[in-house]
């Protein structure tokens, strides 16, 4: 076995000891990976929907979610090749699928993304001296990065590894001036972490 292939298995022996553990696991990512390599990539993101969610909901949070994706790409100077969102229970995500298609529309990466849209009732400021719990809608995220050249994982990042957001604006000190954020905060804050963590802040 190779250096760069032993090293590899160990990175994914120790993601995967960390998660049997509880303890949140950490990206795995190519050693040689800088998001700013990632220039003209192609995006395919499913978002599906745990628990009740109205019709109208259903229809405008994908769109919603694209609209934050191409504005923060263009924040960032990244001209994306292609955007694709697809929603719903019968969505598929297939990163083989998803890497053909940026090769053909000549992007550089494939970024696959899984966005779940769930209702819970988190505790909030664990650990502080107010922690409370609160209903709120939890944005999970998990990514993979493909290089289109050659299909190599260039990242990846699970949905328990820090992409998960809330629609909540929380005051530890002050737990009475946490705010319900609306939807469209709740998408662009969840669209900024996801973009951070792959083409850079």
């Amino acid at each position: 076995m190779s250096k760069g292939a032993a090293l590899a298995v160990l990175g994914l022996a120790a993601a995967a000891c960390a998660s049997a553990r509880g303890v949140e696991p950490v990206p795995i990512r190519a050693a040689d990976f800088r998001p700013a390599q990632i220039r003209q990539p192609a995006f395919l993101v499913r978002l599906t929907f745990a628990g009740q969610r109205s019709d109208r909901e259903r229809e405008a949070l994908p769109v919603e979610y694209e609209g934050a994706l191409l504005e923060g790409l263009n924040a960032r100077a990244v001209l994306a090749r292609d955007v694709q969102v697809v929603a719903g229970r019968n969505a598929k995500l297939d990163a083989r699928a998803a890497l053909e298609r940026a090769r053909a529309l000549g992007a550089d990466h494939a970024i696959v993304v899984d966005v779940r849209v769930s209702a819970d009732e988190p505790i909030f400021c664990r650990g502080s001296r107010r922690p409370f719990r609160a209903p709120a809608t939890v944005w999970s995220q998990s990514v993979q990065v493909l290089r289109t050249s050659d299909g190599a994982t260039r990242l990846t990042i699970a949905d328990d590894a820090g992409l998960a957001i809330t629609d909540w604006d929380v005051d530890c000190d002050d737990p009475r001036a946490s705010r319900r954020l609306p939807t469209g905060e709740a998408v662009a804050s969840a669209v900024a972490r996801l973009l951070t963590r792959v083409v850079g802040p």
